[in-house]
C-alpha cells in the first residue's frame, strides 16, 4: 500500500509540473511560486527539537486558489543534561500536496491557508528508558508514514519577482510524532 501511495505521489506531482499554467492562472500576472525555506521544528514526543528544510513549489489555479508540492528534511534531538548524551535522535524525510487559499492578497503581502495529504520516512534512535530495551540499549526505528499537514503563511513581494515571509504549520502521522514548526523562507515568482 505504502508504495502504492507514493507511486501516486509522485505521479500527481508530475501532473503538477506539466500541466501548462498560463491556461489556468486567472489574474494572477505570475501563476508560480518556487520557495525554500527553514523552520525551528518541536516534536512532541520526547520533547525533541531541531531544524527543517524545506522546498515548497505552487501553481494558482485562478486567483486565490492553489495545488502544489512540498519537500523536506527534518534533523531533531533531545539532549539530557543528566546522563550527557542525547536520548533521542530524529531524521525525518517528508513529503506533501498541498492546495492553498489566499486570505489575503495584493500588491506587498498574502496571507494564505493551505493543507494537505502527507508522505513522512523516519529514522529515528531512541535511548529513553521508557522506549529502549530492559538492557539500556538504544531502539532504532525506521518506518514510512502517512497523514496530513496544514499551515498558515505569508510572502511578501520584493523586488519583481521575489517572495519572502514565514510559516506555521502542523503535521499529523498516522503513527510516530507530529511535528509542529515556525520558520521563514525566500523565492520568486515566475
Amino acid at each position: 500500500m505504502k508504495t502504492s501511495v507514493s507511486r501516486l505521489f509522485f505521479a500527481l506531482a508530475l501532473i503538477l509540473l506539466a500541466v501548462p499554467t498560463v491556461s489556468f492562472a486567472g489574474k494572477n500576472k505570475y501563476p508560480n511560486t518556487l520557495k525554500t525555506g527553514v523552520s525551528y521544528a518541536w516534536l512532541s514526543e520526547y520533547d525533541s527539537e531541531g531544524l527543517m528544510f524545506y522546498t515548497n513549489y505552487n501553481n494558482y489555479f485562478g486567483d486565490r486558489f492553489a495545488i502544489g508540492f512540498n519537500v523536506g528534511a527534518l534533523n531533531a534531538s533531545r539532549y539530557d543534561k543528566a546522563k550527557q548524551i542525547y536520548t533521542v535522535k530524529n531524521n525525518f524525510y517528508m513529503g506533501s500536496l498541498d492546495a492553498t487559499y489566499d486570505l489575503l492578497q495584493n500588491d506587498m503581502i498574502t496571507l494564505r491557508i493551505g493543507g494537505g495529504p502527507a508522505l513522512r520516512h523516519r529514522g529515528e534512535v531512541n535511548a529513553n528508558i521508557v522506549d529502549g530495551t530492559p538492557d539500556g540499549s538504544v531502539r532504532h526505528v525506521r518506518a514510512s508514514d502517512i497523514g496530513v499537514n496544514g499551515y498558515i503563511e505569508n510572502d511578501f513581494n520584493f523586488s519583481r519577482f521575489g517572495v519572502m515571509g514565514g510559516r506555521v504549520a502542523y503535521h499529523h502521522y498516522s503513527e510516530g510524532t507530529p511535528v509542529f514548526s515556525l520558520g521563514f523562507h525566500v523565492g520568486f515568482k515566475f
